[in-house]
């Protein structure tokens, strides 16, 4: 067949460029990329243009052996357990165990990234599964927990006791996971996605000595102290754009710094106009500027020699169809502006 003569390398191209296996259809809603870049907190099922991707691929896969060669890695380069809604238990056993067994080695190769949520309900047998799994992978280098349950913490410490994740980079999850944190001693980037205590960061500041990037946290002057005074080397810091930037100044390494917009920060040129001159449009502008030359103030008077920047990301609710609360804000779009 001719379609089996076109090399990998074309197919790849195609997959990596394709909208509709990037966003889905316009019908969808809501696409895959804007939920895969969110390290915010959801609950709720994604819209269905969150499975475009992992169906044409796995349709793909089981076409002949040549396709199956060819889209298999990409179909196990991000796993999926429990992201429905509620999280199903024996789904996430399931898959686990799946990858653990030995005769699955040449699909667990290909794990790259890896997303769960953990529900309360039998969340004793969900935690040591999910331990051993991730241990079992050897490529995995980012870890997305987008929900768990307030009253697992307990659970989740026992669990991953003895395991390290010493492949994974970029972590996302809450502060009750704070015991997977604890496994990842070559983690370079860590995003809270809720934060109602301080183990999350705690265990950040003593245990992941590499940690270049945070994002998520409320960054108090006690917080700032703690980095300042620790060992660690932080290059980037993404934080809200209300936050006053200037108290980063106790930060000396940073390279970065990211200001977290969302829509009422913001002004929309797209619905307003340029010309809008209203108090509200003014006020927004105002405020903007102000956290803009912090942020610059604060990365003149850095002791990192590295490129200096400032990036502006762009987030909105975005209704689904459940109930809005539990999804946005989601990553829109971003802007970079070297200092």
């Amino acid at each position: 067949m001719p379609v089996l003569r076109i090399p990998t390398e074309i197919w790849l191209e195609i997959v990596s460029n394709s909208k509709f296996l990037i966003h889905g259809t316009e019908k969808d809603g809501t696409s895959r990329s804007v939920f895969l870049l969110s390290r915010r907190r959801f609950r709720g099922a994604p819209p269905s243009a969150y499975w475009t991707r992992p169906k044409t691929l796995r349709a793909l896969s089981q076409t002949c052996r040549t396709l199956r060669s060819i889209f298999i890695p990409l179909l196990w380069e991000h796993v999926e357990a429990g992201t429905s809604w509620p999280p199903i238990t024996s789904v996430i056993i399931e898959r686990c165990n799946g990858l653990i067994k030995s005769e699955n080695q040449h699909l667990a190769i290909h794990v790259r990234v890896f997303s769960v949520s953990v529900p309360t309900h039998h969340s004793t047998k969900v935690a040591p599964v999910l331990a051993q799994c991730l241990r079992s992978l050897p490529n995995l280098h980012t870890l997305h927990v987008p929900y768990v349950e307030s009253k697992l913490g307990k659970t989740f410490t026992a669990a991953f006791k003895n395991i390290q994740l010493p492949t994974v980079k970029t972590i996302i999850l809450p502060c009750y996971a704070h015991a997977i944190l604890g496994a990842t001693p070559n983690v370079r980037d860590v995003s809270c996605n809720r934060e109602l205590s301080e183990t999350l960061f705690d265990t950040l500041v003593k245990r992941c000595p590499k940690v270049e990037r945070i994002q998520g946290f409320r960054l108090t002057s006690e917080k700032l102290n703690k980095l300042s005074e620790s060992s660690l080397k932080l290059r980037e810091v993404a934080v809200p754009a209300y936050t006053d930037i200037s108290s980063l100044s106790v930060i000396k390494s940073l390279s970065v710094i990211e200001l977290i917009a969302e829509s009422w920060d913001y002004v929309d040129w797209s619905e307003i106009g340029a010309e809008d001159v209203s108090p509200s449009t003014a006020r927004k502008r105002g405020i903007m500027q102000k956290r803009f030359d912090e942020a610059r103030a604060v990365l003149e008077a850095s002791a990192d020699e590295a490129l200096r920047r400032i990036k502006i990301s762009y987030w909105q609710t975005i209704p689904t169809g459940v109930v809005a609360g539990n999804f946005g804000p989601y990553w829109v779009r971003a802007e970079a502006f070297d200092v």
